[in-house]
């Protein structure tokens, strides 16, 4: 992180994550897959994602082969688009205002981060999740993330 974001993680922490944005029921994190549930409904041109937070989001990724568009305006989700290699799904999200934090640590965001998700189903049930943060407002580079996701018993 740089120094500033570095502080303000250890200002959070000291105060107890007592600004966390969920416990005012705002949006957070940058994930199609967080550690909430997540219901995906899928047509030719768009994938939804339907969260069950403090916020109940609902995050579009669009499939029809569009990009971003060049006057987009920062929200809380920001803009998705998706693109399948293969069988693995890549998301591509930007456009974020940096008015909530970027997990539950209390690390910020700023308005030029860039998150791109890789989501790959190895079977009924398994997923492996690969996610990129890009922000150079708040990291010094990007960094990558890998996970897996067993749903169901």
């Amino acid at each position: 992180m740089l120094p500033w974001a570095a502080a303000f993680v250890q200002q959070r922490a000291a105060e107890n994550l007592k600004d966390m944005p969920s416990a005012r029921c705002l949006p957070m994190g940058v994930s199609l897959l967080g550690p909430i549930l997540t219901k995906f409904i899928q047509a030719s041109s768009v994938l939804v994602a339907i969260q069950e937070a403090p916020a109940g989001s609902t995050i579009q990724v669009f499939l029809d082969g569009r990009d971003h568009p060049k006057d987009l305006q920062p929200t809380w989700l920001g803009h998705s688009i998706g693109r399948w290699e293969g069988d693995t799904l890549t998301v591509d999200t930007t456009g974020f205002n940096d008015r909530t934090w970027l997990d539950g640590t209390g690390r910020p965001r700023t308005e030029k981060l860039h998150v791109i998700q890789r989501i790959h189903r190895v079977n009924f049930g398994h997923l492996d999740i690969e996610t990129t943060i890009d922000d150079p407002g708040t990291f010094v580079k990007a960094w990558t993330a890998a996970s897996s996701r067993h749903f169901g018993n």
